[in-house]
């Protein structure tokens, strides 16, 4: 039960920080749309953006320590599976951020069942 609520929770964290970039409160095109948006100035979008740095820095300290709190309840086989997982996220999360790096092929997709799609 436990374990199940730490991940819960960290799914929720990860999804509120897309959520947050998707609407405008990220760097690049998100920044401009609150920029634009707000009628900043060029002093008070660099606060912001710098505001916002510090949250991502903060949030992946967060998730950071999320990881290591969950590997340490896990067997080493699930550990592994765990790391699997994550890795496999950071795939998905490189997609969605604007594709792949350098010249990687495209993962291939998950096998059906497997860990139900995190």
């Amino acid at each position: 039960m436990k374990k199940a609520l730490i991940i819960t929770s960290l799914v929720a964290l990860l999804g509120t920080s897309v959520a947050m970039a998707d609407y405008g409160f990220g760097g690049g095109k998100g920044m401009d749309r609150m920029k634009t948006f707000l009628g900043l100035s060029d002093t008070q979008a660099a606060q912001v953006d710098s505001i916002m740095q510090d949250q991502q820095a903060r949030m992946q300290a967060l998730r950071d320590e999320t990881n290591q709190r969950i590997q340490a309840l896990l067997t080493p086989e699930q550990a592994a599976k765990f790391q699997e997982m994550e890795q496999q996220r950071g795939e998905r999360k490189g997609n969605r951020m604007g594709g792949f790096q350098g010249n990687a092929p495209a993962p291939a997709a998950p096998a059906a069942g497997n860990w139900g799609g995190f």
